[in-house]
């Protein structure tokens, strides 16, 4: 096997909280970056779909990157901003920003407007990554960028770009998540705790935790399990996160973006946190996050 390019860990979302008018909340943001380096999670990150890098003004993206970086300075974790735009010049400018404040870790997907071919992918990323050798950056390998990378699509982009370090995935075909660890062994594979007990069964890789601040103890026994190939106590831990998750949306229907659901984790565990989101994208009503807070006070009490 050769050698990660990045350690194994956890890794946390922040969300962005917003007032009534839209403008970031400080205050409660700062409160949330604290909750979430508590947690333990070795990496974190703001703007990533869960925290609205895709609806964020240029603006917003640099107050949020400065409140993000000076909250994290010193701390004991890899911080990492995401960067999402059609444009792949607008994304190096908002990496150089964040670049400048400090950040050397970046979470990018491909442009989505039309879905890129290999040779415009390698491209891509030996553009942007090319760009700031002195930084890492995480591949978000989602649907909505046209396209899923296997691991065969890494192959040459990994023989040229050495900063590419890691991808966050969340598929529950388990083929596809056997080639990826076995043939990309280089990259750090972070995914969700729907199939990370499953992933963890075919090599090392991370976690990607939505409930880190609610239930960081669960979210904890989950990714040593899974690291020490303790695979009952993985699958068993797997199974309650899930549990949990139908429980919390039993009363949510129709779609909704990912920080919808990501804010409620949030405000259970941080009640002043909003659960609003930008617009023209619909949030949850307080009826449901209510419905979601007594589920959550009733039935998990072994977590909390």
């Amino acid at each position: 096997m050769a050698e990660k390019r990045h350690p194994q860990g956890v890794l946390a979302a922040c969300d962005t909280p917003w007032t009534e008018e839209f403008r970031l909340d400080e205050p409660v943001f700062r409160r949330h970056i604290e909750q979430q380096l508590a947690s333990g999670a070795g990496n974190i990150y703001v703007m990533g779909t869960a925290g609205e890098g895709y609806a964020v003004t240029d603006t917003q993206f640099r107050q949020v990157v400065d409140v993000f970086a000076d909250a994290t300075d010193g701390a004991d974790a890899t911080r990492m901003v995401a960067v999402i735009s059609l444009s792949m010049g607008h994304m190096i400018e908002r990496i150089g920003y964040a670049h400048d404040k400090g950040v050397r870790m970046f979470q990018v997907p491909l442009p989505s407007w039309g879905t890129l071919t290999n040779p415009e992918a390698l491209t891509f990323f030996k553009t942007v990554c090319g760009s700031f050798p002195d930084s890492k950056f995480l591949h978000y390998n989602l649907r909505r960028s046209g396209r899923i990378f296997a691991a065969d699509d890494y192959r040459p982009v990994l023989d040229e770009v050495p900063n590419l370090v890691a991808t966050k995935v969340n598929n529950t075909d388990m083929g596809f998540m056997r080639d990826l660890i076995l043939k990309t062994p280089e990259l750090q594979h972070f995914v969700l705790e729907n199939c990370y007990a499953n992933a963890s069964f075919y090599g090392e890789c991370s976690l990607l935790c939505s409930f880190g601040g609610l239930a960081p103890d669960l979210a904890r026994r989950l990714f040593e399990a899974g690291r020490d190939g303790d695979t009952a106590t993985a699958f068993a831990t797997q199974g309650r996160m899930m549990q949990m998750h139908e429980g919390f949306f039993r009363d949510v229907e129709g779609p909704h973006m990912d920080g919808a659901f990501d804010k409620l984790f949030t405000s259970l565990a941080q009640p002043e946190f909003p659960l609003r989101i930008l617009p023209p994208y619909r949030y949850l009503t307080d009826e449901q996050a209510a419905a979601a807070r007594e589920y959550f006070e009733t039935h998990c009490s072994d977590v909390s």
